[in-house]
């Protein structure tokens, strides 16, 4: 059973969570407790999966609450539950939360929220992963990319189009980007699907103060990982996102249903970008085993390291709050199954569209014969009536295939 702590020193916030959470008491174990002390204090003497916590506190306040918990129970995912709307505040918090709630808010959304985080864990069997994949906060950016970025922000000629097209390039910056306009910091009344979209909502003021003086996008120095490449990581996503839209269009699904597909596309392998953060070592040691026995990525990762790049992808980014069907497809887009959990109503057709998208570009873009193909599930096409499909998708997708093609914006 999930164990989730509530921090609020407002009693009637309190007991207001209470009522509204009471139907969930068979899922969760919930405690509350009224200040950032006693919180430290329950979580030394028992174990709990996530911490829901307000911002403006006496004494020890949730930025400070979060730290703490960052540092020693890195495997707690993260919530801030807040009403306090100072700037300064807020950006204490965004490097600290994985999410952040506005009071007051809405028992179905914090629900919906809090089933998602649970849900999340089940992905990870090993509890080291937990750990190390809950307390990365934005993944490394391609330096040049970073550089590039600095230079446009600073200049006076740089268009919100020419920002947005930058960050999109580099799969770090994305999907930090993403995490944050998504969130309830910037209060937005609709899913953002895509960077640029981002920025011409946030304006280039924000983008360059989360980017500069927050050092979301800090200029690591690339991870070193013997044969793998980032660059053709990014334009292999590049182009599943490109493939997944064009799928989802020829399904009769309309733009965010479409922007959400690419979004997906180009994050299905973020789980790899992930891994090799975490744990370099060991993810050299999947990429020797893949190309000297020609075994499938997502095998030999659950071999050495107890979870797929599926998994840990889907995991980080749940924990960043993006949308449940992004989520699910990135989840399983080696091993398509549809969970209603993670994708609900149109997660199916996202799923079905990433899954073939990432078959049919890599059997179009051969980087080595020897490799293991990805091979498409026929069945799990089949019990989504899409089976029949499935050659003019790959015909159109062969039509796009070039990287322009993939990053149109039709």
């Amino acid at each position: 059973m999930t164990r989730i702590l509530f921090v609020d020193d407002e009693p009637n916030i309190l007991d207001g969570l209470r009522r509204m959470l009471r139907d969930m008491r068979h899922k969760w174990d919930m405690s509350f407790v009224s200040s950032g002390a006693e919180a430290l204090k329950v979580l030394a003497q028992e174990r709990y999966d996530i911490i829901v916590s307000d911002m403006r506190m006496p004494v020890i306040d949730g930025a400070m609450l979060l730290a703490q918990v960052r540092k020693l129970y890195p495997h707690m995912a993260r919530i801030i539950l807040s009403g306090h709307s100072e700037r300064k505040a807020i950006m204490q918090s965004v490097r600290l939360a994985h999410q952040y709630l506005a009071k007051p808010c809405d028992p179905d959304k914090l629900k919906r929220v809090l089933q998602q985080t649970a849900a999340m864990r089940s992905l990870l069997s090993r509890d080291n992963l937990i750990s190390m994949v809950a307390q990365i906060e934005s993944l490394p950016p391609l330096p040049h990319a970073y550089s590039r970025l600095l230079e446009a922000l600073d200049s006076d000629d740089s268009s919100l189009e020419s920002i947005g097209d930058l960050i999109s390039q580099d799969m770090g910056m994305a999907t930090t980007v993403l995490k944050l306009v998504n969130s309830a910091f910037f209060g937005l009344p609709h899913q953002v699907a895509s960077p640029a979209q981002a920025v011409g909502l946030l304006g280039l003021d924000v983008i360059k103060g989360l980017v500069l003086s927050q050092g979301l996008f800090q200029a690591y120095d690339t991870i070193r990982v013997p044969g793998m490449s980032f660059q053709e990581l990014w334009r292999h996503c590049l182009a599943v996102g490109g493939f997944a839209r064009r799928i989802v269009q020829m399904e009769g699904g309309g733009k965010p249903l479409a922007d959400g597909a690419f979004i997906a596309g180009i994050l299905h392998d973020v789980g790899k970008l992930v891994l090799a953060t975490v744990a370099p070592q060991e993810y050299a040691q999947v990429i020797q085993t893949v190309r000297q026995q020609g075994r499938p990525v997502s095998v030999v990762e659950r071999e050495v390291l107890g979870a797929t790049h599926g998994e840990a992808g889907a995991y980080l980014m749940g924990l960043w709050g993006l949308h449940e069907g992004v989520v699910g497809a990135i989840a399983a887009h080696n091993h398509p199954e549809y969970t209603a959990a993670l994708g609900g109503g149109s997660g199916r057709l996202t799923l079905a569209a990433v899954h073939a998208a990432n078959v049919f570009e890599r059997e179009i873009h051969v980087i080595n014969p020897q490799y293991a193909l990805p091979k498409l599930d026929r069945g799990f096409l089949a019990e989504a009536n899409m089976a029949a499909k499935a050659s003019a998708w790959r015909q159109a997708c062969e039509e796009i295939s070039t990287p322009e093609g993939a990053h149109g914006t039709d």
